[in-house]
């Protein structure tokens, strides 16, 4: 039990995971970074629980903990009405039983999806977050009301809990169509716009690969996924130069990354990697041709494993052939290799040693 559950139990706080926390679990799903708890408090309670509570007056959420939980206080954790009948659904952490409030067992267990939102002003939060459980999730008849305001916050969490999901792609189409995307991320919408060769992208246009890109993910690390969804943001405002279609679309993505994440309050770390992955993630193609001197720096950056990570799927969601990322592998392990060997340059040549002159007597 975390950090959080082991504080609200000490401070006799009943509390219950609601939404998608209980959900995810229901599922076995990797556990999303923030959690959702409704707990039967008052704020002034939650806040002797925990010094750095703060109070962002969001639509899912009256108190938060840094980028860890989200609180809604009810007068009754277990039986008030959240929402909406899969935001109702409930988990106890300390015994595992789950609270099906709304009857959706059935539902749950057929992992048939009805349209999850109402006409409310929390809907397409959740309604996006949910989305992510299902590579096809059903189409909306009616699309949910688009908030007045979206803070950076909301936006945020919107955000990391979809790239947390196990087909990020469905939230990110469910936001789209519901215009929440052109409205907030217009970095990300210009990418509809970014038509591609068919030579080099059957996937179809900008949008379309980089949603294709979700599907090669081997985990769903945060930094890694962020920068999957940047990757291309540069691609609407380069320019074709010296044969190249997207001329310098890396530079200019890492700049458009940066300050995208800046507008979202995400940390100086997470933009520092991110802009890192997207500014060389073209460069593993080339590994092989570059001169030392130019690699050596970027091969021993701890982030580099990340960087062909993200090449394998920037390649793999166009269908290429896979021998450019194993190539750029094999470069990869055979300079780390050499840079370890004392006798050995990182280009694997030998290294000059001054010769001891004999002693005379």
């Amino acid at each position: 039990m975390s950090d959080i559950y082991r504080q609200l139990e000490d401070a006799n706080i009943l509390f219950y995971e609601y939404g998608i926390t209980a959900i995810d679990s229901y599922y076995d799903e990797k556990p999303r970074p923030i959690k959702f708890l409704a707990v039967q408090s008052s704020l002034i309670d939650l806040a002797h629980c925990f010094s750095d509570l703060e109070y962002p007056g969001l639509p899912y959420a009256d108190a938060s903990l840094r980028e860890e939980a989200r609180f809604l206080c009810v007068e009754n954790a277990l039986e008030d009405d959240l929402g909406g009948p899969w935001i109702n659904f409930r988990k106890n952490p300390s015994n595992g039983v789950f609270y099906d409030k709304n009857n959706i067992y059935d539902e749950l267990r057929a992992r048939v999806i009805p349209l999850p939102f109402t006409k409310s002003e929390r809907s397409l939060f959740d309604a996006a977050i949910f989305s992510t459980l299902w590579e096809s999730p059903p189409q909306a008849t009616e699309a949910p009301d688009l908030p007045l305001t979206s803070s950076a916050l909301f936006q945020k969490d919107l955000l990391i809990s979809i790239l947390a999901g196990p087909y990020p792609a469905s939230g990110f189409e469910f936001l789209k169509q519901c215009g929440f995307v052109a409205r907030e991320w217009p970095e990300l919408a210009l990418l509809d716009e970014v038509d591609q060769s068919k030579d080099f992208h059957p996937e179809g246009n900008g949008w379309s690969h980089t949603m294709q890109t979700f599907s090669y993910r081997k985990g769903r690390d945060p930094t890694l996924s962020l920068a999957l969804l940047l990757h291309d943001i540069g691609k609407p405002e380069s320019q074709h130069s010296d044969g190249k279609r997207f001329h310098q679309h890396a530079e200019l993505g890492a700049r458009r990354a940066v300050k995208f994440l800046s507008r979202l309050g995400f940390d100086e770390k997470t933009k520092e990697d991110v802009g890192f992955l997207i500014r060389y993630h073209m460069l593993p193609a080339a590994l092989s041709t570059l001169p030392m001197q130019k690699t050596k720096v970027l091969i021993t950056d701890a982030r580099f494993p990340a960087l062909l990570e993200l090449f394998r799927c920037d390649e793999f969601s166009s269908f290429k052939d896979p021998a450019r990322y194993y190539e750029a592998c094999s470069v990869y392990k055979t300079i780390r290799h050499t840079i370890q060997n004392p006798y050995r340059n990182a280009d694997g040549s030998k290294k000059h040693t001054a010769k001891r002159s004999a002693s005379h007597y």
